[in-house]
């Protein structure tokens, strides 16, 4: 659709119908003293080639994960996606069709949809998945948000190794609500399944443990959902990364009734940190309340099989007040990148990302302890993320890894982690991109800034 300008004579009529004199009276009710009186300071106009050198010259500036070696991780990493998964969602038919949100939404959407949810239901090994959510923070909200609304409740346990950035999500989503968050203390980087049982009681709704969590520890999902469910009616939610289920327990194959987890390795790019892509899972039980809407199969009059909306009667936007969900819409771009990249690997792909993550993670952590004063923090299992003490300020080490093109990984005591730390812990991820010059070359590095 075209559009086209208000003309004088239009906005004259739109001014008389709503009684005022000039469009300046709309914004009476801004301060005069932070009202953009002498127009913007923009610089002169320029020509479109004149424009285009000017950008690419200020995109030159931008280092990151696409020129440098990456090393970071929680929560964001850096995969390889083959080709085709741009080629397929280029294509105008996906790129620009909305979210399914009526009936009247393509049939070839609804079975894109349709193949993802299945998927994600297959490697979580749940019995359902929605039609994703906007990211891993919000995917455990709406996890938390499901177990209150079908308990009742009115308190969370919540595993203090959880991804600081996703507790504070949490914390602003149940903010307005009479919702306790009871944080569980970690030892020696995981939850106890018997701090679980110390803190269980009748009022609790739901147990979020991550695994990795955030410091790359595997958590004991066995035994604190064990202690969870001596509780009836308390939800155990999962919050786990997708590759991981290549090689680990899956949520389901833990007795999770909920899994939640951020969808960014399955085909979506670091993309200075989105659109990334909220993945939900859970036990049939919950399908009622489930957020977000779900798409189903069927048969249409002629007897072909149909996908259509199910199930989207919980959304505000058709119970308004009475809704489960605020979910205004969903990453479909984003869920169809996951779906063609879980499509073109398969499980055994899949599988292979996972071990190929986990052995050139231990090789690289065994690399580091070889260096005097390098340690790791704990002595648990992890993926393909760990954590080392450094023997030196871990400001200094990062800033010396950038200036040599290598983002080395993430301080624990930095800004994005919300105080997890106040000491020189570096929390280190390793993919299946990275190639064992570049590991050597992160562990020389090392040995350079603190020898």
């Amino acid at each position: 659709m075209d559009y086209t300008q208000l003309n004088t004579n239009q906005r004259e009529e739109m001014y008389a119908e709503i009684g005022i004199a000039s469009i300046d009276e709309l914004f009476d009710v801004i301060p005069s003293e932070i009202q953009c009186v002498e127009g913007l300071d923009l610089m002169p106009a320029l020509s479109e080639l004149e424009l285009q050198r000017a950008l690419s010259e200020m995109a030159s500036h931008n280092h990151g994960a696409h020129d440098m070696t990456c090393f970071m991780g929680c929560g964001a990493y850096d995969h390889f996606y083959p080709a085709l998964i741009d080629q397929l969602t280029n294509r105008a038919e996906f790129l620009t069709s909305y979210t399914p949100y009526q009936a009247e939404a393509s049939q070839g959407s609804l079975q894109a949809f349709f193949e993802f949810q299945t998927q994600i239901a297959r490697l979580t090994g749940l019995d359902i998945a929605n039609a994703s959510l906007y990211d891993g923070a919000t995917a455990v909200a709406e996890a938390a948000l499901l177990a209150i609304n079908s308990t009742r409740r009115k308190e969370v346990l919540v595993a203090s190794t959880l991804q600081p950035e996703y507790i504070a999500v949490l914390r602003t989503v149940l903010s307005d609500l009479d919702i306790t968050i009871t944080v569980l203390e970690s030892t020696d980087g995981k939850i106890a399944p018997s701090t679980v049982e110390a803190n269980m009681s009748d009022e609790v709704a739901g147990v979020i443990v991550q695994s990795p969590n955030i410091w790359g520890v595997i958590e004991d999902w066995d035994g604190c959902f064990s202690e969870a469910h001596k509780t009836l009616k308390t939800a155990a939610i999962a919050v786990f990364n997708p590759i991981a289920c290549g090689v680990l327990k899956t949520p389901g194959e833990c007795s999770a009734d909920i899994a939640a987890g951020e969808g960014q390795p399955l085909g979506n790019p670091l993309n200075l940190g989105g659109p990334y892509l909220g993945l939900l899972a859970a036990k049939e039980s919950y399908i009622r309340k489930m957020p977000g809407r779900l798409v189903g199969m069927t048969n249409d009059e002629d007897g072909r099989r149909v996908f259509c909306l199910t199930l989207q009667t919980r959304e505000q936007h058709i119970r308004g007040a009475k809704a489960t969900s605020n979910v205004c819409t969903n990453q479909g771009l984003m869920a169809l990148r996951a779906s063609i990249f879980m499509t073109a690997l398969g499980s055994d792909g899949i599988r292979e990302i996972a071990t190929q993550c986990w052995n050139k993670a231990h090789y690289l952590a065994q690399e580091i302890t070889k260096l005097d004063g390098w340690e790791l923090i704990f002595d648990g299992d992890f993926f393909n993320e760990f954590t080392v003490k450094c023997p030196c300020d871990v400001t200094k080490v990062v800033d010396f890894c950038k200036s040599r093109g290598v983002l080395c990984g993430v301080a624990a005591a930095g800004r994005r982690m919300h105080g997890l730390s106040q000491g020189n812990e570096l929390i280190i991820a390793v993919t299946e991109k990275r190639t064992k010059h570049e590991i050597d070359t992160l562990v020389d590095l090392f040995g350079e800034v603190a020898p």
